[in-house]
């Protein structure tokens, strides 16, 4: 009678709640993981923006174009629309989707005269605190190229 009382051939209480627990915490590991390779994956993309921006700015320089650059984050992601004298053109470059820009400059379409420099960042990268010079709370990315001196600066992810 006391043989079935005395039977090991199973789990305890204490033994599944422990199993559990471990898996919680692995499974609480794993999805912080995922989220930041996904916050990591959107910086890249605002980076990428960035990087062709800069490269679509100097083929302005060298094609000569009369392009203002200048931009805010609330104009969309649609860049370069109006030439230095505020008339309608094509656009130069539209931005990915949750890509902002903060940008400045223009290429004049004078050799020597275009300089644009532009902040970049995705809405869903990521956070980082708010400040003065971050108000977006985004970690942003500086670019910027000089026709004068021949310069061009980009980070690096």
């Amino acid at each position: 009678m006391f043989d079935r009382i005395k039977n090991t051939d199973g789990f305890t209480l204490v033994e599944i709640l422990m199993v559990m627990i471990i898996l919680g915490i692995m499974a609480q590991m794993a999805l912080t993981f995922a989220l930041d390779i996904r916050k990591r994956a959107f910086d890249a993309t605002a980076l990428a923006d960035g990087k062709n921006l800069m490269t679509m700015a100097g083929n302005s320089f060298i094609g000569l174009d009369d392009v203002d650059f200048t931009h805010a984050p609330a104009d969309g992601s649609v860049i370069g629309t109006k030439d230095t004298n505020d008339n309608d053109r094509q656009p130069v470059f539209t931005l990915s989707p949750g890509v902002r820009a903060q940008i400045w400059g223009e290429s004049t379409g004078i050799p020597g005269g275009g300089n644009v420099t532009a902040y970049v960042y995705h809405i869903n990268g990521t956070d980082v605190p708010v400040d003065a010079f971050n108000p977006s709370g985004k970690r942003r990315f500086m670019f910027s190229i000089d026709e004068m001196t021949s310069s061009i600066s980009a980070p690096s992810l």
